[in-house]
């Protein structure tokens, strides 16, 4: 138990992080620097197109990593770096010049995102399978664990817009607000590196050997199911690039306080979490993101008609959110298998190349929602304010943007994720065929 703990720590941090940037960088660029969101969009969009160009090159170091401490171990370190810079992104000034304040922003977020976060985004899954070797253990991590992560994001979905209310009035006010998060955080977030290990048997007879771009461009070429998890990654990107709940809140339903509710919604789908691996057992991860699409879909459609009724956004935000448990706590195994079919054609696993293959495409699709939440909040006559009155056209583009485009997205993750499933029916014969081949060798 005390491993486990200790492993989700760095994610219950990671997941935190997370919900702070993606909820409330936008709101605090344009509120309190006075940037407009056209701006902010483009900064985002073009720190996350180099995240994904600097996740390959991440997935590259850690398949070509051989320490005492193990292969990813090392690269967890990372997280402090994260929580460093998140404090000093939220410590920018509304006093300083326009070009100082984009350039600040940037640095700051290409540091969290393209260099910290790549690394920890490359090392968790070979992490992983060589501190829970088995895929039962890897299954039971992940949707257990998903459980853990969940409640540690909750907690800050629910008290981070409680505080930001009392806090977060002035530059000082928001800097107090990001430290009294980052340092418990950033404590929690090392407990993966001090007490989990590496078990050195794991590829024992591959240390030493390295990874070459060449193979890289052919698992590329030849893994073809790469790009289809990719699209499903990048579609469930464009929406967290595009996310204005914060607004949402605060000018359509009146009470940006008010989205603690919506983070206390996860207390509801713990249940879920809990029967992951007896369902995996009868279904595929494909099939479990195809059954929560369609029912994100749904949720999402509520929540457009939904307005401020509470109610209704309770409701379409529970089913609009049933996608995400699988896309966020199962990944791991969609990987595995993603590798199984590169050694099926004679290639290295490379689960950190195809991890960060993924995230590549996810990183582009997310600055892609980045940039378009910018230019349409522009085209709409969003106020650039924490004390304007906004349009009709702006809170318009508001609803269409937290719901319309997710359903469309949700719709693009079904087919995908059809797709996908093919793969996994293949998979038993596939290790079967593998394991004869190195008896053979």
């Amino acid at each position: 138990m005390g491993k486990f703990l200790a492993w989700k720590g760095r994610d219950i941090s990671a997941a935190s992080m997370q919900v702070i940037m993606t909820g409330y960088l936008l709101l605090f660029c344009t509120n309190t620097l006075m940037l407009s969101p056209v701006v902010v969009g483009s900064i985002l969009m073009i720190s996350k197109i180099i995240n994904a160009i600097t996740n390959l090159f991440a997935g590259f170091l850690v398949d070509n990593t051989n320490t005492r401490w193990g292969k990813a171990r090392p690269y967890e370190i990372s997280i402090v770096g994260v929580w460093i810079c998140t404090v000093l992104l939220f410590s920018a000034s509304p006093s300083w010049s326009e070009p100082i304040k984009i350039g600040f922003v940037f640095v700051m977020y290409f540091f969290i995102f393209s260099v910290f976060n790549s690394l920890l985004a490359a090392s968790q899954t070979p992490y992983v399978i060589r501190a829970f070797p088995s895929r039962m253990q890897v299954i039971k991590v992940s949707s257990y664990g998903g459980i853990i992560s969940m409640l540690g994001a909750m907690v800050v979905s629910v008290t981070f817009p409680i505080a930001m209310g009392k806090l977060a009035t002035s530059p000082d006010g928001w800097r107090t607000l990001i430290l009294i998060y980052a340092i418990p955080l950033c404590l929690i977030g090392v407990l993966r590196m001090i007490f989990v290990k590496e078990d050195s048997s794991i590829d024992a007879d591959r240390v030493g050997e390295k990874i070459h771009l060449k193979e890289i461009i052919q698992m590329f070429k030849k893994n073809k199911y790469i790009w289809v998890y990719a699209l499903i990654i990048g579609l469930f990107n464009v929406i967290q690039g595009m996310n204005v709940s914060a607004q949402y809140f605060k000018y359509v339903v009146g009470d940006i306080s008010l989205q603690s509710i919506m983070g206390m919604l996860s207390l509801i789908m713990l249940p879920i979490m809990f029967v992951f691996p007896k369902l995996m057992k009868k279904l595929s991860v494909s099939n479990l993101i195809e059954f929560s699409a369609i029912l994100a879909a749904v949720g999402y459609l509520i929540n457009y008609f939904a307005g401020s009724n509470i109610p209704l956004l309770i409701v379409g935000s529970i089913l609009s959110g049933l996608v995400m448990l699988p896309l966020s706590y199962l990944g791991s195994v969609i990987i595995m298998n993603l590798a199984t079919n590169n050694e099926m054609h004679n290639l290295p696993r490379m689960e950190g190349s195809t991890g960060v293959t993924i995230g590549f495409v996810g990183a582009v699709f997310n600055g892609i929602g980045s940039g378009l939440i910018g230019v349409l909040l522009s085209f709409s006559g969003y106020i650039s304010s924490e004390t304007a009155i906004q349009p009709d056209s702006a809170l318009l583009m508001i609803r269409s943007i937290f719901a319309l485009i997710p359903m469309a997205c949700m719709v693009g993750i079904l087919f995908f994720a059809w797709r996908l499933s093919k793969l996994e029916t293949q998979i038993p014969q596939m290790e079967k065929e593998i394991q004869a081949r190195k008896l053979v060798e």
